[in-house]
């Protein structure tokens, strides 16, 4: 009687944990651009981040930026979400959708920063003007 019961809470436990795994893949979240580019000299790399996201199959979920806490905001409604940011940082960021009921993280992307420095590929020639 013991073993029937221990199976079946470890029946009903799995299937409650591959249905949270299935809500997660469904939600559609797509973050752009994911990397910043910044000449060698700048410290800070600005850019507009927009981010495209559903809440379903969720009743709420709320958008997260990584140290940045003016930009947290919750959502309900059904349909595709827009969202575009302006964001300055010298330190890579990450931009989360959160379910509030459990403060689990849905999705994830993370917004990298790269530096860049041109180099001189110019072919100098040293033509004379004499004649």
């Amino acid at each position: 009687m013991i073993n029937r019961l221990s199976w079946a809470a470890l029946l009903f436990c799995f299937c409650c944990y591959s249905q949270a795994e299935d809500k997660a893949e469904q939600v559609f979240f797509k973050v752009s651009p994911t990397v910043c580019v910044t000449e060698a000299k700048q410290k800070a790399c600005e850019f507009n981040v927009q981010v495209h996201f559903r809440v379903a199959p969720y009743e709420e979920l709320c958008l997260e930026v990584t140290q940045r806490p003016h930009y947290t905001q919750c959502y309900t409604q059904t349909g595709l979400i827009a969202k575009q940011f302006l964001i300055k940082t010298e330190y890579p960021l990450t931009v989360k959708l959160i379910n509030p009921l459990s403060s689990n993280v849905v999705k994830q992307q993370r917004l990298s920063i790269v530096s860049y420095e041109a180099k001189d590929y110019r072919i100098k020639r040293r033509f004379g003007w004499s004649l």
